[in-house]
């Protein structure tokens, strides 16, 4: 993502009390960047615009009788559950 000035700076962590596994005892590192300007970014990016979701939807099969078919998160139960609720944090 070349935006930096939009998607701030990587930053650098460690977990020095998570182990990948009894084999692996060193502290684990990663980058990341803020979640909620990369985000803004994306969301911004016309490339993207076609592919982007904001509602749920419930997808069916063309059997008799039709089966419900679930292939991304906007098609689970979640989401219609978390709307109707009105929970935006999930």
């Amino acid at each position: 993502m070349p935006d930096v000035q939009a998607l701030g700076e990587w930053e650098l962590h460690t977990l020095d009390d998570m182990r990948w596994n009894d084999n692996h005892q060193r502290p684990i590192k990663y980058w990341s960047r803020d979640i909620i300007k990369s985000m803004r970014w994306l969301m911004r990016q016309p490339a993207y615009a076609e592919h982007l979701i904001y509602a749920p939807q419930r997808c069916f099969s063309s059997d008799t009788p039709p089966k419900r078919l679930y292939s991304e998160m906007h098609t689970a139960d979640w989401w219609w559950e978390t709307q109707a609720s009105g929970n935006t944090a999930g």
